[in-house]
């Protein structure tokens, strides 16, 4: 597809039912840890000018870019650097996309998210299985495999591993963070529909809705099957939790 503002993006969709579900006000202060570029976030952010944002992004370039993204946003700021601590403590919403299968140090990582939010406050980290249960080369697959085995070998900007669901609730949990929800999205059929799908009449975006409100129906029926068959079926995986 040739035009981008056509293509419906299912993290935009993903970051509106949280806000529908939990802050249906809109009034809300949020951290996004590894942002990248942040393109799911301006017409929220639009959207919503009570919610105040704050992106943490550790490469230069994409931080930058998130900037340019959201420029003219008083609502939004983005900050450069990793995300192994938190200097602030009265978020409403930890948030993280596609970042988790990538953090090396993820103890310490989870934790600073949980000490992020104020008590009561929510933690969502939807991550991404792709590179290890369909990897697009023999490379990725060694780095997978570096990732899992040998860590400390791969460099924060090129670590990626396998990761559970239930490694993340365990940890969370030790940080005085209790698990919610589980759900389980982008169905590999189903994002490769929306990625050419020309959503730019009603009918069809809210078609491409259902899809993935779709997902989040299955995932109320998900865990029953084997966690292999249901990671292989729904390869992104969100942990939801709060902090005690």
């Amino acid at each position: 597809m040739e035009n981008d503002s056509h293509r419906f993006d299912g993290k935009e969709y993903f970051i509106r039912r949280i806000i529908k579900d939990y802050f249906p006000e809109g009034k809300i202060k949020i951290l996004d840890v590894g942002c990248g570029r942040a393109h799911s976030w301006r017409n929220v952010l639009n959207d919503f000018p009570n919610i105040s944002y704050q992106g943490v992004e550790p490469d230069p370039k994409s931080a930058e870019a998130a900037r340019k993204n959201l420029e003219g946003l008083s609502n939004a700021r983005i900050s450069d650097g990793l995300f192994y601590e938190s200097s602030e403590n009265d978020f409403d919403l930890c948030i993280s996309l596609s970042v988790l299968e990538h953090v090396k140090q993820l103890p310490k990582f989870l934790k600073a998210s949980v000490d992020a939010v104020k008590k009561g406050g929510l933690v969502v980290h939807r991550y991404d299985l792709g590179h290890s249960l369909f990897p697009s080369s023999l490379k990725e697959k060694f780095q997978v495999w570096l990732g899992n085995n040998f860590p400390s070998v791969l460099p924060e900007h090129k670590f990626v591993r396998y990761l559970s669901d239930s490694e993340v609730s365990e940890i969370l949990a030790g940080c005085n963070a209790t698990t919610i929800r589980r759900t389980w999205h982008q169905m590999p059929d189903h994002k490769k529909l929306l990625s050419i799908m020309d959503t730019s009449t009603p009918a069809a975006k809210s078609l491409a809705q259902e899809l993935c409100e779709w997902e989040f129906k299955m995932s109320e029926i998900l865990p029953i099957l084997p966690q292999k068959s249901r990671e292989k079926l729904f390869p992104s995986v969100t942990v939801w939790a709060k902090k005690v």
